[in-house]
C-alpha cells in the first residue's frame, strides 16, 4: 500500500498540466498520460496523470456537475479533490470487504477492462470526510459480484512533452489533511490505512510536540508513512490548537471537519534557494520571500500560493529521507555544494 497519487480538479487541463509542469520540472515527470471520457459511473472527465518519481498527480476536469469532482468544481472551486491509495489485489479486496463490514459508504467496484485495473470509492460522505479512492492492478477478475465492469475511458494515451523546464530534483510525496477531531480521526485514518500512525511532532525523536509554523499555525501533527529509506510517501494529519489558527479558519469557511488542505514536495537540500528563484522568475506568487529556516528541524521550507497552482497550496521542503522507524535523516546525495563530503557520518 502506498499513496499513489494526489489529484486536483481544475477547469481547464490544458491550462493545469503547463502550470504543473512548470512547477515540478519536466525532468521530474516520468511521463505524461493524457485520458478522455474517463469514468467510474458517476463522473466522466477528461485530464492528464502525471507519473512522478514518488507520487503521481492526476489533472481532473470534471464534464459533468452532478458527478463527486464536478459537485466538488461547483461549490469550491478548484483544488485538490482526492487522494488514491494505491495497493494490492489482495489488500484491495480485502479493504473493501472491511469497509462494507464496518457500514462504511463504499462505491460499487469499477474494472477498467483495457487498463486491468480496479478502483473502489470511500465516498465524502463516511466520517473521514473527504473522498478516497483505492486503485489496484488486478491480475484476477474480483470476487465482488456488483463490480461493473467498463471498457473506458474512451481515450488513454501518452502525449509528449513539448516545452522542457529543468529543476532540481523534486519529488512529490505527502499529502496534509486537516481536522477539527484529531483523536476520532486518527482512528478512522488508522482504520482506513491498515497501519498506526507515527508521532512526528519531533522529527528526530518521534515524541508528541506542538509544532509552531511561523505563520499562526501551531499544530499536532502525525503520519502514516508507507514505504522506507528513500521510497517514502506519506499522509499526514493535523490539527491547530488555536482557534484563530489559518488552519481552523480554512475548515470554518468551508463548513467542514476534515479537508485536504496542501501537498508537500522536497527539493534537494542546497537548491532551496535556486528553485525558488526560479519559481518566482517562471511567474508563480511566492507566500515567502525566500525559503524559510525551520529551527527545530534544520529544513528550509516555502510554500507557492494556491492563486497561481490552481488553488492547490504546495509546499516544498529541503529533503530528507526517513528510516524504518520513521525519525528523519538528512539526504545529502544530490548535493553538489559542501565542505564535509556527504558520506562523512
Amino acid at each position: 500500500m502506498k499513496l499513489g497519487s494526489i489529484n486536483v480538479v481544475v477547469k481547464d487541463p490544458e491550462k493545469a498540466l503547463e502550470t504543473f509542469l512548470k512547477l515540478f520540472g519536466t525532468n521530474n515527470v516520468k511521463k505524461v498520460v493524457r485520458f478522455k471520457g474517463m469514468t467510474d459511473t458517476v463522473d466522466v472527465a477528461d485530464g492528464y496523470y502525471l507519473i512522478m518519481r514518488l507520487t503521481n498527480l492526476g489533472i481532473y476536469a470534471p464534464r459533468n456537475r452532478d458527478g463527486r469532482m464536478g459537485a466538488h468544481l461547483e461549490k469550491y472551486g478548484e483544488g485538490i479533490h482526492h487522494v488514491e491509495i494505491h495497493m494490492s489485489q489482495e489488500e484491495f479486496e480485502y479493504s473493501y470487504r472491511k469497509f462494507k463490514s464496518l457500514g462504511w459508504p463504499v462505491s460499487k467496484p469499477v474494472w477498467y477492462g483495457r487498463l486491468s485495473e480496479a478502483i473502489f470509492w470511500l465516498e465524502e460522505t463516511g466520517e473521514q470526510h473527504v473522498p478516497v479512492k483505492f486503485a489496484t492492478k488486478a491480475y484476477k477478475l474480483l470476487e465482488e459480484e456488483s463490480t461493473v465492469y467498463l471498457d473506458t475511458p474512451r481515450q488513454v494515451e501518452e502525449v509528449r512533452i513539448g516545452e522542457e523546464y529543468i529543476r532540481p530534483r523534486v519529488e512529490l510525496n505527502t499529502i496534509v489533511v486537516v481536522t477539527n477531531d484529531f483523536e476520532r480521526q486518527q482512528q478512522i485514518w488508522t482504520t482506513m490505512l491498515s497501519r498506526q500512525p507515527i508521532e512526528i511532532g519531533d522529527q528526530f525523536k518521534l515524541t508528541r510536540r506542538e509544532v509552531p509554523d511561523g505563520r499562526g499555525n501551531i499544530f499536532l501533527p502525525v503520519m502514516y508513512m508507507f514505504g522506507g529509506g528513500g521510497e517514502v510517501t506519506r499522509v499526514n494529519l493535523y490539527i491547530a490548537i488555536i482557534p484563530e489558527a489559518p488552519i481552523k479558519k480554512f475548515l470554518d469557511r468551508r463548513g467542514k471537519k476534515v479537508a485536504y488542505h496542501n501537498m508537500t514536495s522536497f527539493v534537494t537540500r542546497d537548491r532551496m534557494h535556486e528553485y525558488w528563484k526560479q519559481l518566482e522568475q517562471a511567474g508563480f506568487a511566492m507566500v515567502d520571500p525566500k525559503p524559510y529556516l525551520q529551527t527545530p528541524t534544520g529544513n528550509y521550507f516555502f510554500f507557492v500560493h494556491p492563486i497561481s497552482t490552481h488553488q492547490v497550496l504546495c509546499e516544498f521542503v529541503s529533503i530528507f529521507v526517513r528510516d524504518e522507524a520513521g525519525r528523519m535523516v538528512y539526504d545529502h546525495s544530490d548535493s553538489s555544494l559542501h565542505l564535509v563530503a556527504p558520506e562523512v557520518q
